[in-house]
C-alpha cells in the first residue's frame, strides 16, 4: 500500500524531530561510528560498495541505512536512546507500526533488507522482538556515552571495532579515541545522505595524517587504458 497523506505528515514531523534532537544525534553519531569502523574492517578492498545515510525522507525505520551494494542488502536502524522504552509506546503509532510498516514497504519494492532496532537500556523489553516482525527485525543494545573516550573504555564491541582497523595490534587507549573522533570527524563533515566509506576512508586519511594509524586508504584512481588491459 503506497503512503498515505497522512502517513507522509507524520514522517515529515518525525524526520524534523529527528533532526533537531541533539540527544539522539550525539547517540546516532557515536552508533554510526561503530558501523563505520565496523563495515571498514568488513569491505577494506571494497568501501567504494557500501553507502550510509541518515535520518532517511519518507521511511519509518529512518535513523541510518546502511546500502551493500555488493550483495543489495539494505540495513534500516531505528536508536531510541530513551527510558522505558516498549515495541507499543506512542498514541496512534508505535515503534512496532512504524517497523511493520516499513517492512511491508520494503517488501513492496522488492528490497533485499534489515531492520535493526538500536536501544541504550540493558534492561529493555525491546530486546525481544514481536514475532510479526522477527522474519525482518532484530534488536541490539547499544549503549549512551558522554564521549567517544567513555565509549572506549566502557563498551568492549566498540573498542574492539576501532581496534580491527588500526595498523599496530596493540594501541593504546588514547590512540583508539583519537581513531575514533577522527572516523566521528569525517562522518560530521558530509551531508550523511549516501555517502561511501570509501570517501569517509579518504576524509580519515587526508585530515590524520600523521597522528591516525588506520587502515584506511585514498581513493586509487585507474586510468582507462589499465581498465582495457
Amino acid at each position: 500500500m503506497p503512503i498515505t497523506t497522512k502517513e507522509r505528515k507524520y514522517l515529515k514531523n518525525k524526520h524534523k524531530g529527528g533532526k533537531n534532537n541533539n540527544k539522539g544525534a550525539t547517540y546516532e553519531n557515536y552508533y554510526a561510528t561503530y558501523l563505520i569502523a565496523s563495515f571498514t574492517h568488513k569491505y577494506m578492498t571494497q568501501m567504494e560498495s557500501v553507502f550510509l545515510s541518515s535520518q532517511l525522507e519518507n521511511a519509518f525505520v529512518d535513523d541510518l541505512l546502511v546500502n551493500e551494494t555488493s550483495t543489495l542488502l539494505r540495513t534500516y536502524h531505528q536508536l531510541k536512546d530513551v527510558a522505558r522504552l516498549t515495541w507499543r509506546t506512542g498514541k496512534g503509532c508505535s515503534l512496532e507500526t512504524d517497523f511493520k510498516r516499513q517492512m511491508e514497504i520494503s517488501n513492496e519494492k522488492g528490497e533485499n533488507f534489515k531492520l535493526k532496532l538500536i536501544y541504550s537500556k540493558t534492561d529493555s523489553p525491546v530486546s525481544s522482538v514481536p514475532n510479526n516482525l522477527s522474519p525482518f527485525t532484530t534488536s541490539e543494545y547499544f549503549p549512551a556515552s558522554h564521549s567517544i573516550n567513555q565509549l572506549i573504555l566502557s563498551y568492549p564491541p566498540f573498542k574492539d571495532a576501532i581496534k580491527q582497523i588500526m595498523v599496530q595490534q596493540e594501541v593504546p587507549d588514547d590512540e583508539l579515541s583519537g581513531a575514533a573522533s577522527a572516523i566521528l570527524g569525517a562522518w560530521n563533515s558530509v551531508n550523511q545522505n549516501n555517502v561511501s566509506l570509501q570517501k569517509i576512508s579518504d576524509i580519515v586519511y587526508s585530515k590524520g595524517k600523521g597522528y591516525v594509524n588506520i587502515k584506511t586508504y585514498p581513493t586509487v584512481v585507474v586510468s582507462d587504458k589499465c581498465k582495457k588491459y
